[in-house]
């Protein structure tokens, strides 16, 4: 009994003595690296240490609370290579990427968990804490030793966009979104909440007429500003739904009483960085002036509103990550019916496949755009356009 009593008494006290302690020199330097078991490192200035907490001054002035059990030692210089967490030799290190039921990914290591609330260190050394059952699910990632820039794994973080289509994805809560297609179109999206965002675009103001093939461009892009707004709903751990609204303005023509508003009905299945995106859409455009003649001499004329038939379409969207820095896309549209409206284009299909570069704030998609014409649209003698497709994605704002 005494030898457990003198166990139980002596273990808190080894305990402590395996973990790492300050020294004043460490509070001194302005910059000091910390190596985690995880074989993540910690840059930044050490301000103190409170019981099992070290408090670190990261880049950017904020503050990182690191619990001192987790640090295997502390170094002035930057170590060459990360350790492994099970030999503490240079080796791959292993993190956890966790994916929301809202869409976003945080990439760290697990700390703790209780009944209310889970505790993750990100890769920059911070913690963050969420509620368990907004998480789907964990993936793990091996990265090679630090320094090799070819091994770095990045996620997809525009998710909610394909190429002129979107997924059930909304944009990320309280983060601005710019997107920029040929230089010409202009988009700007924010998350409100974790299911619904709003945005605007706009094409760049510049002569139209250096474009030698600017009607085929009508396809994916358009000359007048939009306002849009998505909802979404998960629905269970693999499947969404959304409905995104769009209104585009009429360019103040006299003929047409508002701009045509764009409603589509949205479903996704698998995950925001492997998904399958099904839609169906339904263009309402309201009505147009008609200028009635009474008579011929004198000219006697009135109008009258008519109602202009609405367009319906279906769409197929197909977001799949195939390597760590890259997603491939695939962004389809089928137009219903016939031509109804003047300022229809003519298009009856349009295809495009694309490669997105990911990387940790930004992306750049590069691809081809088809457009495939109804047949009784052939004004030129040309019934499909194959075009190139550049788009360039940023994240706006810290992590």
């Amino acid at each position: 009994m005494k030898t457990v009593l003198l166990f139980l008494f002596l273990c808190p006290a080894y305990l402590w003595a395996q973990v790492v302690k300050i020294t004043p020199e460490d509070t001194e330097r302005k910059h000091s690296y910390l190596l985690m078991r995880d074989g993540s490192v910690v840059r930044g200035q050490i301000i103190r240490q409170d019981s099992s907490l070290i408090t670190v001054k990261v880049r950017g002035g904020d503050f990182s609370f690191i619990e001192a059990d987790q640090v295997l030692r502390i170094s002035a210089n930057r170590p060459d290579e990360a350790a492994s967490p099970e030999t503490g030799s240079a080796g791959p290190a292993l993190y956890s990427v966790f994916v929301f039921r809202d869409g976003t990914q945080v990439e760290g290591n697990y700390v703790r968990r209780d009944s209310a609330m889970m505790t993750v260190r990100k890769r920059n050394g911070q913690l963050t804490y969420f509620e368990p059952e907004l998480l789907i699910r964990v993936d793990t990632v091996r990265s090679e030793a630090a320094g090799s820039a070819d091994s770095r794994v990045y996620s997809n973080r525009f998710s909610p966009w394909l190429l002129n289509g979107q997924t059930a994805y909304v944009a990320e809560k309280g983060r601005f979104y710019y997107r920029n297609t040929l230089l010409l179109l202009n988009e700007f999206n924010y998350g409100i909440t974790r299911n619904w965002s709003v945005g605007a675009s706009f094409v760049t103001p510049i002569p139209y007429l250096i474009l030698t093939d600017y009607y085929a461009f009508n396809g994916f892009l358009t000359n007048n500003t939009q306002l849009f707004s998505k909802l979404s709903v998960p629905v269970g751990n693999h499947f969404r739904l959304a409905l995104n609204v769009t209104y585009k303005n009429n360019s103040f023509s006299y003929y047409i009483k508002r701009g045509p508003l764009t409603f589509q009905a949205l479903a996704s299945v698998g995950t925001s960085q492997h998904n399958v995106t099904v839609g169906y859409g339904l263009v309402s455009r309201g009505s147009q002036r008609v200028i009635n003649y009474a008579s011929s001499s004198p000219y006697i004329s009135y109008t009258t509103d008519v109602p202009i038939p609405n367009q319906s379409f279906l769409t197929l969207g197909i977001m799949q990550k195939v390597t760590p820095g890259l997603t491939l896309l695939s962004d389809n549209r089928v137009n219903l019916g016939d031509r109804y409206y003047a300022d229809d284009t003519g298009e009856r299909t349009s295809l495009s496949f694309a490669l997105r570069l990911d990387r940790r704030r930004h992306a750049f998609d590069l691809g081809v755009y088809g457009l495939v014409y109804r047949e009784n649209l052939t004004w030129d003698g040309r019934q499909v356009r194959i075009l190139p497709y550049i788009g360039y994605s940023l994240l706006i704002g810290r992590d």
